[in-house]
């Protein structure tokens, strides 16, 4: 009997030792996996196979979140990236704490502008880890492509209040400050030069001050126009005008001109306005009145427009009905723009047909000019120097017709220098 008993006590123990030896080999077998598949993510790009292998340590080790993880970075990899997100959140349902898996779920979210999706998967990170910047980080950034400047200052400033010394994060709200400083003063030159013998050239010069609020903005205008022909000076003056964009809610705001000169180089008066709607998705349009008064008659003009922001473009088109003596003539303009690093660096094209009671270079001439042809178009280029400098180049080209079925060539160089003050 105790021959027996002993006989069972070393099979017991035997096996207890070769159930230990194969876990200790299962759990060395997807150490070796998940090290390789590391490995190969950092030297290949063969992610197809990489994915195979996180599928078989799945396989192996089903509780093993790690291969869920490395499935969810490789086929995010290859551009599947609803099977990335569902293993990142996979991963989040076993172990919300699974910081890496946090992060990498952010970022497709960033991405994929899902924003409002990761701005919840941020809070929720941040409840767990409330001594993580990279949350707090995370979350001024996608406040910022939502171009919610007040939360993503807001964000910011906290961020500051757990870690007060982050350069990076003190770089940003400053930068942010500085844009958001739009107050400045500088001058707009204009110099027009026609083919037609013996006409121009004609210069125009405004000196403004602009002054922003959280409300919108004031813009204060004085213009001084000179004219010349046959070598002399034929007419010039000055004009003055104010300016206003108010917001009126979170995706409407209004547009309001004036403007008065007591010469003839201008009109008498402008009056105008026009009512901008933001639909979503970086669509707006607008509609509006425009009432010049200029010395032998009066002009009405309707004008509507659409923009479009897509990326760093902005397109938009504006069309106008002017209105003279029961006469109605069309106009319509193209803009486009490409922003660089702010909203003061951007290129421009635009072309049109038709004088615009909106161009001030032809204003002047609206009255001669509303049942002629033009064809306009020209190109443009502004930079922010120094922080400080708001600088600008435009030239255009109009084909302007000055009495019926006869034209001249137009071409105007626009400088501007402003200080942000």
């Amino acid at each position: 009997m105790r021959q027996f008993c002993s006989y069972h006590h070393y099979a017991f123990t035997l096996f207890l030792f070769l159930g230990t030896m194969s876990l200790c080999a299962q759990k060395m077998n997807t150490d070796s996996l998940l090290v390789s598949i590391i490995s190969d993510m950092k030297t290949s790009n063969n992610y197809q196979k990489n994915i195979e292998k996180c599928l078989l340590g799945k396989k192996i080790a089903p509780d093993y979140l790690d291969f869920q993880l490395l499935l969810g970075r490789n086929y995010e990899f290859i551009k599947q990236t609803d099977s990335a997100r569902y293993y990142y959140k996979k991963v989040l349902d076993k172990n919300p704490k699974y910081e890496e898996a946090f992060l990498y779920l952010i970022n497709l979210d960033i991405r994929e502008k899902k924003y409002n999706e990761g701005l919840a998967t941020t809070e929720k990170a941040l409840t767990l880890y409330p001594k993580s910047i990279v949350y707090y980080q995370k979350k001024s950034e996608i406040y910022g492509l939502l171009q919610e400047r007040e939360q993503q200052i807001k964000s910011l400033k906290e961020t500051l209040e757990i870690f007060p010394n982050d350069t990076k994060t003190l770089s940003e709200l400053e930068q942010i400050n500085q844009e958001n400083r739009n107050n400045r003063i500088g001058v707009n030159y204009n110099y027009t030069a026609i083919n037609r013998k013996e006409i121009g050239p004609w210069h125009l010069l405004h000196l403004e001050y602009v002054n922003d609020q959280k409300w919108g903005s004031i813009i204060g205008r004085i213009s001084y126009a000179e004219r010349y022909a046959i070598n002399n000076s034929i007419s010039k003056g000055m004009q003055y005008e104010i300016e206003s964009y108010y917001k009126t809610s979170k995706r409407s705001y209004t547009y309001w001109d004036a403007t008065y000169s007591n010469d003839l180089v201008f009109p008498k008066y402008k009056l105008g306005g026009s009512f901008y709607l933001n639909w979503g998705k970086s669509w707006e349009a607008d509609m509006g009145i425009r009432f010049i008064k200029t010395q032998n008659l009066d002009v009405l003009t309707l004008v509507t427009g659409v923009s479009k922001t897509i990326g760093s473009y902005w397109l938009s088109v504006k069309a106008y009905l002017n209105n003279n003596k029961k006469k109605y003539n069309p106009v319509f303009t193209l803009n486009n723009r490409y922003y660089f690093n702010s909203k003061y660096d951007y290129a421009t094209l635009n072309i049109g047909f038709g004088t615009s009671p909106d161009e001030r270079t032809t204003i002047a001439q609206l009255q001669n000019r509303l049942n002629l042809n033009s064809y306009r178009m020209g190109a443009g280029y502004y930079k922010l120097l120094l922080k400080k400098f708001v600088t600008g180049i435009q030239l255009n080209y109009n084909y302007q017709e000055y009495i019926p079925n006869e034209f001249q060539n137009e071409y105007e160089l626009s400088l501007l220098l402003h200080y942000k003050l």
